[in-house]
């Protein structure tokens, strides 16, 4: 169970879901057997047998061999739209019941998905509360039923859950129920089947192994042992499911049900990534020293000191095995950035705090931080979104040090913080403005980003929530925060446009500045505003004091033209 965990934990989206009848069990979703023995009393009843304490010995009484539940259902109704009509009969709730819901195993898979864990179902179970629990987790699944909507499906890859039930949908006339109907699939879907078995892990819970010829069978035709095997069961294994758990080097977990069995996974999977976060205790009291330390010149060392151990502390993880190396995928890289965001708040903190009320020796140690966090020296060998990725609380403390300085209306130290050279691989020293502004970060798409894959600048939008958590320590009320943080994003815009000018004219390279949010808020006039503003400033305005937006009312002007006509094509058509 640990290791089932911890796999689950570090490999997010690895390890896919084989889902049976004991899942819907305790909603009152009866099993294949206990189907079977209702069919058999329908059966017999039709025969005048209505009285039997042992439907199973009456049936191999009577007919001389073992029940079988396609057998006994083909029996009952011959063609697929009356099984289906029966089936209808034992998911649906019946009159005076209370409507089947989802249990506690569907409502812990669907957390599971919704942290990213899983991303793959397959399921042999024909009912909708799989489907419903997810949903209210807020995941909108992908499922696939039937080979017409297996053609028009999101690629695996991409959707954030597809739910691949192999026997179809109770509400469908296919459903398969009989053995012949069991025997095989179709081969699109035993493409895809066969795609799951040799990409994902497997993690089998609720299925015996015994049925579903299909289904085994593909089991046994994959040789692939990249990802573990587990098989979660009540009891011991038949001889079936033990030769396919051997067959795939599989390991078993012995569980009382599949509540309990659900349950403790996800809850070991949220205490491991509890652990990625430091103590909200721990960090409030690093933020407390940094306020004691950052004001006064007799604690520069201490403020160093504390500045150093927490940069030290986030290396180790980026630089050690814990930072993923694997092919990046979209949970994968959901569960990087959240792992990050937790692991640097104290440093971005202790930045906001450093800049807003710091000393200058506490501002030039914090410069000094943020160019050691991105890791110009570090072996940029492997996939290069998760290299760009290393860079990313670089990221977050450059917006969080432009913010802090704005509100302290230290347009000098805006200049100094956008100006920090930066070493980037074969480009030699940038400002920081070049290289580390979030949506600069080397291949990386935003859009990425669970829930916020239609936004037009959905980096500004998820870190503008971070940082309004990180505020408290600098700013009064929400709005003030909101503010600072459109300012921010907007100077940081503005400045990337005076670096840009100069290549756009010499090499005539494509003008481009980042996108924040506030392009697009009070239907763009808080942008207008602004770049009205920026026009108007004289020489004596401080912020071209400062050298700022190229350090002179021409070079402003300029600028914001620029910049107001490369929003007006971002926005054409979208307010």
């Amino acid at each position: 169970m640990h290791a089932l965990a911890l796999t689950v934990h570090h490999s997010p989206g690895v390890q896919a879901m084989l889902l049976g009848s004991g899942i819907s069990r305790p909603a009152g979703i009866p099993t294949g057997w206990e189907i079977t023995l209702d069919l058999i009393r329908r059966l017999a009843s039709v025969q005048g047998v209505a009285d039997e304490s042992d439907w199973a010995s009456w049936y191999r009484t009577r007919y001389s061999k073992e029940p079988s539940y396609s057998e006994i259902l083909d029996a009952v109704a011959s063609t697929p739209a009356e099984r289906r009509s029966i089936i209808h009969g034992y998911i649906e709730a019946r009159d005076g019941e209370d409507n089947r819901q989802p249990t506690k195993a569907h409502n812990a898979i669907a957390r599971l998905v919704a942290l990213g864990a899983v991303r793959v179902i397959v399921t042999t179970n024909f009912d909708r509360l799989l489907e419903s629990a997810l949903r209210e987790a807020g995941v909108e699944p992908t499922v696939i039923a039937s080979d017409d909507a297996l053609a028009g499906a999101t690629p695996l890859v991409h959707s954030r859950c597809t739910v691949i039930k192999l026997h179809g949908d109770y509400m469908d006339a296919r459903i398969k129920n009989t053995e012949d109907e069991l025997e095989r699939y179709s081969p699109t879907m035993d493409e895809l089947l066969d795609r799951v078995l040799d990409e994902y892990g497997l993690i089998i819970a609720g299925w015996s192994g015994d049925w579903d010829a299909a289904l085994r069978n593909a089991v046994l035709r994959s040789g692939s042992r990249r990802y573990p095997f587990y098989w979660a069961a009540r009891g011991s294994l038949s001889a079936r499911g033990r030769d396919l758990l051997v067959h795939r080097g599989g390991r078993e977990i012995s569980i009382a049900d599949a509540d309990s069995f659900f349950a403790e996974l996800l809850s070991k999977v949220e205490a491991l990534g509890a652990m990625e976060r430091a103590h909200p205790e721990s960090i409030a009291l690093t933020v407390a020293e940094g306020k004691r330390f950052c004001r006064d010149e007799r604690f520069a060392p201490d403020w160093s000191d504390l500045l150093a151990r927490e940069v030290e502390r986030f290396s180790s993880y980026i630089g050690g095995a814990d930072y993923p190396r694997v092919q990046p995928t979209k949970p994968l890289v959901n569960t990087l950035v959240n792992t990050i965001i937790a692991r640097s708040e104290a440093l971005r903190r202790l930045v906001l705090v450093g800049v807003r009320w710091g000393n200058e020796e506490t501002f030039r140690t914090t410069l000094r931080a943020i160019e050691a966090l991105s890791f110009p020296n570090m072996d940029r060998a492997g996939f290069t979104l998760l290299v760009s990725l290393r860079q990313l609380a670089a990221s977050l403390c450059f917006h969080w040090a432009v913010s802090a300085a704005l509100l302290r209306e230290d347009y000098v130290r805006v200049h100094r913080i956008m100006h920090l050279m930066i070493r980037a691989p074969n480009r030699g020293n940038l400002p920081a403005v070049s290289t580390l502004a979030l949506a600069a970060l080397e291949s990386v798409d935003w859009q990425v980003l669970d829930g916020h894959e239609r936004y037009y600048a959905p980096h500004s939008v998820y870190f503008s929530r971070v940082f309004l958590a990180d505020a408290r320590d600098i700013v009064i009320g929400k709005d003030e925060a909101e503010r600072v943080w459109d300012d921010a994003e907007f100077m940081i815009a503005m400045e990337t446009g005076v670096e840009r000018l100069p290549l756009v004219k010499e090499k005539r390279l494509w003008f481009w500045v980042p996108v924040g949010h506030f392009v697009w808020r009070r239907q763009g006039d808080l942008m207008k505003d602004r770049l009205d503003r920026v026009r108007t400033l004289t020489s004596e305005s401080p912020e071209l004091r400062a050298g700022l937006l190229g350090g002179s009312p021409e070079s402003a002007k300029e600028v914001a033209d620029n910049v107001s006509a490369f929003y007006e094509e971002v926005t054409r058509g979208r307010l």
